[in-house]
C-alpha cells in the first residue's frame, strides 16, 4: 500500500482532517478489493468507478479527499452504529467497519440490486469484524425494513434534494446525517443534528451524483428535465453575482415556460452527436446549442420556445457550460499531474 501511503502523505500536507484512526483504516483497506477498474485514477486524489449499467449509468468511489472529510464529519467512535446510505462500493463501509470495530455495527442501503450485489460480494471477501447489513432499498422515499433504531450516524453518499422524512425521522437526540442536498449542479454538504430540534451546519460545497444509478443512465429528457437544468445553472449563478438582473429573470421566465408545457411531448435525446443549429435571421449567425442532439422538428415546442430565447441565450451560453463544468480539486494529486485514467465529471465530487 506504498500508494495509500503516499497519497495520504499529500492529504494530511495539504490540510486534509486525517486522524489516525482514519489514516490506519485507509492504509489496511485496499481500494482495489472494491473495483476493477485501474486504480490511478484514485492515487491521484480523483473518484474512481466500481460499476457501470448496460444503460450508461456509473457509479463512482469519491476521490480519497472527500473520503476523509466525509469520516471526519461522521466523528466515528468504537462501538457505533453507522447508516450509509449509498453504496459507493462497499468501500465506506469497510473503513467505518474498522474504526468502530467488533462491537459497532454498519448498514449500507441502496436503491439499485447491481450495486447491492456489487458491495454484498465486496464486503464478504474481506476479513471485517464488524456486523453488517447490506440491503436493497424498495424507493428512497420508504424506510427499508429493520435498520438500526434510533439512527445515531447516518451518512449519505449521492445528492439528495431533501432527505427523506423517514430517515429524519429517526435521528436519535444528539445523532446527525451528513449529506450533500442540493440540485444537480451542485449541493452543500450539510450536517443535520437532533438538538431538541433539527440544527443544519454547513460543511461546505461539494458536487455529487445522485444516490440512485438509474438516474446517471442516458435517458431522454423533457420539458421538466431541461427545466431543472437552466433553474440548477440560475441558482448557482445567482449565488456567484455573475449574472445581470436582467439575465436572472429571462432565465426564471424560460424556466417557468418550459414548465407549462406538457410532459407529454416526444423527449429529447440529449445524448446524440449532432447537434441543434439555430439560424438567428436578425444576426445572420448560427447558433449551436449545446444539449446536444435533440433531433426537432422546427414544430416542436422545445424547439420553438429555444429559438426565441437564443438572442439572449446565445452569448450567456458559454457561461452556462462553465458552471455545468465545474472542475474538482484534487488536494491529494502528485504534483506532476498525468492523463491517465477516466474523469467522470458529474459523478464526482467538489469541495472548492
Amino acid at each position: 500500500m506504498a500508494e495509500m501511503a503516499e497519497l495520504l502523505g499529500r492529504l494530511r500536507k495539504a490540510g486534509l482532517p486525517l486522524t489516525d484512526s482514519i489514516r490506519e483504516a485507509m492504509l489496511r483497506v485496499d481500494i482495489r478489493k472494491f473495483t476493477d477498474y485501474d486504480p490511478l485514477p484514485f492515487w491521484h486524489d480523483r473518484p474512481i468507478v466500481f460499476t457501470e449499467t448496460e444503460r450508461g449509468g456509473v457509479k463512482t468511489i469519491s476521490a480519497p479527499h472527500m473520503v476523509v472529510t466525509l469520516l471526519h464529519h461522521l466523528e466515528l467512535a468504537e462501538g457505533q452504529e453507522v447508516l450509509i446510505l449509498g453504496a459507493k462500493g462497499g468501500y465506506l463501509a469497510a473503513l467505518v467497519s474498522h474504526i468502530v470495530g467488533p462491537e459497532g455495527g454498519v448498514t449500507v442501503v441502496d436503491p439499485n440490486k447491481q450495486v447491492v450485489e456489487h458491495v454484498r460480494r465486496r464486503l464478504k471477501a474481506q476479513n471485517l469484524k464488524s456486523r453488517f447489513t447490506v440491503r436493497k432499498m424498495r424507493s428512497l422515499e420508504r424506510a427499508p425494513p429493520n435498520l438500526p433504531d434510533p439512527l445515531n450516524r447516518v451518512l449519505v453518499t449521492g445528492s439528495l434534494a431533501a432527505l427523506p422524512r423517514w430517515l429524519e425521522e429517526r435521528i436519535c437526540e444528539g445523532g446527525f446525517v451528513i449529506a450533500p442536498l442540493g440540485g444537480r449542479v451542485s449541493q452543500r454538504l450539510v450536517k443535520r443534528e437532533r438538538q431538541q430540534e433539527m440544527v443544519d451546519t454547513d460543511l461546505g460545497g461539494v458536487l455529487f451524483g445522485p444516490v440512485d444509478i438509474s438516474e446517471t443512465e442516458h435517458e431522454p429528457a423533457g420539458p421538466e428535465q431541461l427545466a431543472e437544468m437552466f433553474e440548477d445553472a440560475l441558482e448557482v449563478g445567482g449565488e456567484l453575482g455573475i449574472f445581470a438582473d436582467e439575465v436572472l429573470q429571462q432565465l426564471d421566465q424560460l424556466v417557468r415556460e418550459l414548465r407549462e408545457l406538457p410532459e407529454t411531448l416526444p423527449p429529447l435525446n440529449l445524448y446524440a452527436e449532432e447537434g441543434v443549429e439555430i439560424v438567428l435571421e436578425d444576426e445572420q449567425e448560427d447558433f449551436i446549442f449545446e444539449l446536444e442532439g435533440m433531433g426537432l422538428d422546427d414544430d416542436h415546442p422545445i424547439f420553438r420556445l429555444l429559438a426565441e430565447a437564443a438572442e439572449w441565450l446565445t452569448p450567456l451560453w458559454p457561461t452556462l457550460l462553465a458552471l455545468f463544468e465545474t472542475q474538482m480539486q484534487h488536494p491529494g494529486a502528485p504534483d506532476v499531474e498525468q492523463d491517465e485514467g477516466r474523469d467522470f465529471g458529474p459523478h464526482g465530487d467538489l469541495v472548492p
